[in-house]
């Protein structure tokens, strides 16, 4: 009697012992993974993304997603201190992946058909170096041409329809110098202070910062010359106001006055400046061309990172955060130009025909641009170089040669310093 107790204990323990190890695996199966997202938002973002990341959760009770929110001047030091502490987030808005390159994980190990989801973008932002997929972009942005409409029919004078009708570098300084003499405006055009900016002539002229494969510098090359001599000429005819590059006035607020025919500026223009301009009309046109057409993509990344635990929940998030209809309600409720194939035409509530022509502008570009400004940390060291070269050249303190051969220098000795 004593042993067929004993046996019925022991089994017992046996069927407790084999339970309680099911009982866990399925509270492991069941256990919610937290995302965490060092965030910062311009506007409205954060509440965009939350509207998705809640639909998301939704359909996925197991993960749950949390915004660790941030100013954007802090972000990079935020995330440098969270690795540092061996505590690096899920995931992480981004405007510059250089720093954290290393530390990024390579999406094309997690989702479900790493080409499928590369080729889902178009040019734009980089998000693929060395073949290692380490972010995605969330949104895009490009240099563009805003126009006085009602000084350029004033002028008699009418700007591209199509892209079978773009200007000429020479064709567009012409119209512009008539919409100055007929058109009641003071100057031509306003150009940002930035050298991203004014890259846009380098672009269109057929040159760029760095060869094909960006280890060397471009620079040193007819087009280059071009460039800058043609964005002098520019100033030195008073179709560009001294103002902005040599002094401290500001483009948008010069173009807002109504003394200004054009402006190159951002997509970000077209929401301030439907709120913002109310003495008279105004419009896109597309960008002029010289060599070629070109704009400057800018944009945020969505991006994950090693050793958190959650790598492969965190790159299924962006996989399913990347698909058209999720980026695109994204991209409609911020004004923001979609890198996504199939979203070059979005429902915008305001301005939908300006941002097709950003987006074709976007679609005319070749990779060169993205590339280059993709490379923060090239970029990062000789941007300031760049544009104080380019005042020298304005102010007649060096001359477009001499400028062209030192830029180059200076080029190839930031490429050496990054090796």
């Amino acid at each position: 009697m004593r042993k067929f107790v004993s046996m019925l204990l022991t089994g017992a323990l046996v069927l407790g012992a084999l339970t309680g190890c099911a009982g866990k695996e399925k509270a492991a199966e069941n256990e919610v993974k937290t995302l965490d997202v060092v965030w910062f938002s311009d506007a409205r973002e954060g509440e965009s993304f939350m509207k998705l990341a809640n639909q998301y959760m939704e359909a996925h009770p197991d993960i749950k997603i949390e915004l660790i929110e941030v100013p954007y001047s802090d972000l990079d030091n935020k995330l440098k201190n969270m690795l540092n502490g061996k505590e690096a987030p899920a995931l992480a808005r981004m405007t510059n992946l250089g720093p954290f390159q290393n530390q990024l994980l390579d999406l094309g190990e997690y989702v479900s058909d790493k080409d499928a989801f590369v080729n889902s973008f178009g040019e734009g932002l980089r998000f693929v170096y060395d073949g290692k997929v380490i972010a995605a972009p969330m949104d895009v942005g490009a240099n563009g041409l805003i126009y006085n409409k009602t000084a350029f029919e004033k002028a008699g004078v009418s700007v591209p329809q199509s892209e079978d009708e773009i200007w000429t570098w020479d064709e567009w300084k012409d119209a512009m110098k008539t919409v100055m003499e007929k058109g009641d405006c003071k100057y031509g055009l306003v150009y940002d202070y930035t050298p991203q900016r004014f890259t846009t002539l380098l672009y269109q002229a057929g040159g760029s910062l760095l060869n094909e494969d960006l280890t060397a510098s471009n620079f040193n090359t007819d087009a280059s010359r071009r460039a800058v001599s043609f964005f002098k000429e520019l100033h030195d005819e008073g179709i560009i106001p001294t103002s902005v590059w040599l002094g401290s006035e500001n483009p948008n607020n010069l173009f807002r006055s109504g003394q200004v025919a054009m402006h190159i500026g951002g997509t970000w223009l077209i929401s301030n400046y439907k709120d913002e301009i109310t003495d008279f009309e105004w419009g896109v046109t597309y960008l002029p061309k010289e060599v070629t057409r070109s704009t400057v993509p800018g944009g945020k990344w969505l991006a994950a990172f090693q050793n958190t635990g959650v790598e492969k929940e965190a790159a299924e998030f962006i996989e399913w955060i990347s698909k058209a209809e999720n980026n695109a309600q994204y991209c409609v409720e911020n004004s923001f130009l979609s890198q996504v194939k199939g979203n070059e035409s979005l429902d915008y509530e305001y301005g939908k025909e300006f941002f097709n022509i950003f987006s074709q502008e976007l679609a005319a570009t070749g990779s060169q641009p993205g590339a280059e400004w993709g490379y923060q940390a090239f970029t990062g060291a000789v941007q300031t170089e760049l544009k104080e070269g380019i005042v020298d050249v304005l102010a007649d303190k060096v001359t477009v040669d001499e400028f062209v051969e030192n830029m180059d220098s200076r080029i190839n000795e930031a490429l050496k310093e990054l090796e």
